[in-house]
């Protein structure tokens, strides 16, 4: 049998390290796509002891377009198939900064950066049906409308809590629009979208005081149980477009159910990534 691979994004720490372990348990080869190389490696060199599959360290740069397009060069030369995208690294800054493609931070490397790589690996995943994305995402979304007239915040004023909860709904619009595409063209890919908890992660090191460490948080293992349903369970492998808490399916927000948002977003999103048109 072909052995599977999975990409997971932010693979060096917190859940998206326990989703590449509980991968690589079940002997899939894991491509831990970091942006910075030198905590990839030591995150790489301790996941080689967790099981039966081979960790494979390449940098992914969701910040950066040009490194974006190099690992996926990179990545095509080097494998046939892609089986598991988990789009997991995420940030939560406080104040307004860019990426070096001009967006604003956060919706960038949130969410922009997730869709252009989605973008780019597709036809990927599409050969490798049966596949899978998984989208770690946040129930802050519930707390968020989408400002279609100033998303990078260019003349309302930036406040952290508020582009996080944003980026967090343009994932939940994002997963339920591209699983709608998927199921018309019978690509054979799923895509769900799962908030994971309240993580004791790196995440929560910008994040404002009264949520950088509120009490019972979960462990980034604890985290990492609903990712690795969502990737592995046999019952949810026809399952798309769903938005799940933890283990359990849930309803999103309304806004992350409106139709016409996620279609004004997908335009959007190819047009400031310069994507051609669908």
């Amino acid at each position: 049998m072909t052995t599977p691979i999975a990409l997971v994004t932010g693979a060096n720490t917190g859940i998206g390290f326990e989703i590449a372990r509980g991968l690589l348990e079940r002997g899939m080869t894991v491509v831990l796509g970091c942006r910075d190389l030198k905590r990839g490696e030591v995150a790489r060199a301790e996941l080689a002891k967790a099981g039966k599959g081979e960790a494979v360290l390449m940098q992914v740069d969701l910040a950066n377009l040009n490194r974006l397009r190099n690992f996926v060069s990179k990545f095509l030369e080097r494998f046939e198939r892609l089986d598991l995208l988990v789009h997991n690294a995420g940030i939560w800054p406080r104040t307004r900064r860019k990426t070096e493609d001009g967006f604003e931070l956060t919706l960038g490397v949130n969410h922009l950066g997730p869709f252009f790589l989605t973008d780019a690996l597709l036809p990927l995943m599409k050969k490798s049906a049966p596949s899978r994305i998984v989208v770690v995402t946040s129930s802050m979304h519930t707390e968020a409308e989408f400002d279609f007239e100033d998303p990078q915040f260019k003349v309302r004023q930036h406040h952290g809590g508020t582009a996080y909860a944003q980026s967090k709904l343009a994932n939940v619009l994002f997963t339920r629009g591209l699983a709608r595409r998927l199921e018309a063209k019978g690509a054979g890919v799923t895509v769900n979208a799962v908030h994971p908890g309240v993580v004791n992660t790196g995440l929560r090191r910008e994040a404002p005081p009264n949520a950088r460490a509120p009490k019972n948080l979960l462990s980034p293992r604890e985290g990492a149980v609903g990712p690795l349903q969502l990737a592995l369970s046999a019952d949810l492998a026809k399952l798309s477009g769903r938005y799940f808490e933890g283990t359990e399916q849930k309803t999103p927000s309304p806004a992350a159910l409106d139709v016409a948002a996620q279609d004004r977003l997908w335009a959007l999103s190819r047009t400031l990534l310069k994507l051609p048109p669908e």
